[in-house]
């Protein structure tokens, strides 16, 4: 007679809670250091200090995990609109900074080239449809309506100035140096958001548009 479980027993090795966590962490360090040439499951398998087989068992191939990790690696959050445009942005703008200096601003930066080398890869993707252009039109939008940003302020320009900042800013900074502009973080993040807004208010319009 075949045993018989109790109810709520559970079989076989328990599932590790934090699998999914382990495995995103290490295929964007592996990514972000290694690029796409050095990107394989066997190696995210050793920096996660998991077995290969169990990788294998969620994603088929090292495509579909690296997608899937950047995917879930790569978020800011975008549902910041509070009213107060320049509190918004200057949030905005502190999630891009610490992005841009750690292990996921490597792994954005290089898959920005790699979606362009390789887009057998990464796909086509539509910058127009991503949450934060998304947010980022809501946030200018709802500014225009209340009269915290003139009409025709364009959300495209506003979201090139933030990322282009914070980016160039991480990534010319020094790393010998980078202990000194984080504990000064505050007041750049002050000195861009306020720059930004001055600029985007003063901006000149020709034709009803904000160029």
């Amino acid at each position: 007679m075949a045993a018989t479980t109790g109810e709520g027993a559970q079989r076989g090795r328990p599932r590790d809670p934090d699998f999914e966590d382990r495995v995103y962490d290490a295929a964007v360090e592996v990514y972000g250091y290694a690029g796409l040439d050095g990107f394989s499951i066997g190696a995210v398998a050793r920096r996660a200090r998991v077995g290969k087989a169990s990788l294998y068992l969620r994603w088929p191939d090292r495509e579909t995990l690296l997608r899937e990790a950047l995917g879930a690696r790569i978020v800011l959050d975008t549902h910041i609109d509070t009213g107060d445009l320049r509190a918004d942005l200057r949030r905005l703008a502190q999630q891009m900074l610490e992005m841009f200096w750690s292990d996921i601003g490597l792994a954005f930066m290089r898959r920005v080239v790699d979606a362009t080398v390789h887009p057998e890869v990464f796909g086509s993707r539509h910058r127009e449809g991503s949450p934060t252009v998304l947010a980022a039109r809501r946030l200018v939008h709802n500014a225009v309506d209340r009269g915290d940003l003139p009409p025709g302020s364009s959300p495209t320009v506003l979201m090139d100035l933030l990322f282009g900042a914070t980016m160039m800013h991480a990534t010319v900074t020094p790393v010998s140096m980078r202990e000194k502009a984080r504990e000064r973080a505050d007041d750049y993040l002050d000195e861009l958001v306020d720059t930004i807004l001055a600029g985007m208010n003063r901006a000149t319009k020709y034709g009803g548009r904000v160029v």
